[in-house]
Order: structure tokens, then sequence, then C-alpha cells
């Protein structure tokens, strides 16, 4: 859906009207899923602010930890696909918001879930400042075992 004060289309959808600015915001999309779905922190890392923080459910972090962070998710878990849905950007491209699925199978029992994410990040000439998740940690696996490791 197009409006006056968003751009909205699906990462399967490129149309002819598709702007350099939406190219290249759905280009730094594909890199923060394709970073983490290889545990390649230096894919994503120039889309960054030094500034810039994560915010999902299970915490905070400042981009200088994503890196580690990223790491520590691969130690325990394998199999991570990032399926983007949806991505809309606001009219001044200063906000994003999108709509992914992330799935990831545990490596110590194999369990395996499926998580609809929403994000909204916000953008400082093009690079992320704020990337904040909402999604539901009781469908998680990764909630799952930092509940019964916490």
């Amino acid at each position: 859906m197009i409006n006056d004060n968003s751009r909205q289309y699906t990462a399967q959808q490129a149309t002819t009207t598709e702007t350099d600015t939406d190219a290249r915001i759905r280009a730094l999309v594909e890199r923060q899923a394709r970073a983490w779905e290889r545990n390649d922190f230096d894919l994503a890392a120039g889309d960054w602010l030094p500034d810039g923080v994560l915010v999902a459910p299970a915490g905070e972090w400042p981009v200088a930890e994503l890196r580690q962070v990223m790491a520590d998710l691969h130690a325990d878990f394998t199999d991570l696909v990032v399926d983007i849905k949806n991505i809309f950007t606001s009219a001044d491209d200063s906000k994003v918001a999108i709509e992914w699925n992330w799935s990831i199978t545990r490596k110590s029992d194999g369990a395996r879930s499926l998580t609809q994410d929403a994000i909204i990040a916000d953008l400082v000439d093009g690079k992320i400042k704020s990337w904040r998740e909402y999604f539901d940690l009781s469908t998680s696996v990764e909630a799952v075992s930092q509940k019964k490791n916490g």
C-alpha cells in the first residue's frame, strides 16, 4: 500500500517505481538479515552509526557489542533463516518498518522455532541509529533457552 506518508514494498516485489533510496534501504535490510544468518557482522557493520543500538525483548545492545551478540547466538543455535516479508519507509526515509520471519534451531536438542518479527529502525543519513524489534518470546527457542539459563 502506498500513501502520502510512507512507501511499502515487499522484498519479492522490486518495482519499476522503486527509487534509489528505496533500493538502498532494501539492501540495508538484506545485509542485516544475511549478517545474522551467516554470523558475519562485518557484512552489516557499515550500516550502523557508531552510537547505534539494537533493542529486542531480551535486551539492549550498543552496536559495539553486536559482533559478540551474533557470535554468542551462533554458538548455541544453527540453521538461521531470515525471510523478509515487507519493508515500509517514511516519506523522509528516516524510519523503516520491517516484517520478517526468523527461523532457527537450538543445537542442544534440535528444537526449531519460527518467530514473526516486526522491526522499527531509525536512520540518520541512511545509517541505523536505532533498531527496535517486537516479537512474542513465548514461541522463540532462543527465549526459552535464556529462561532455562537465567
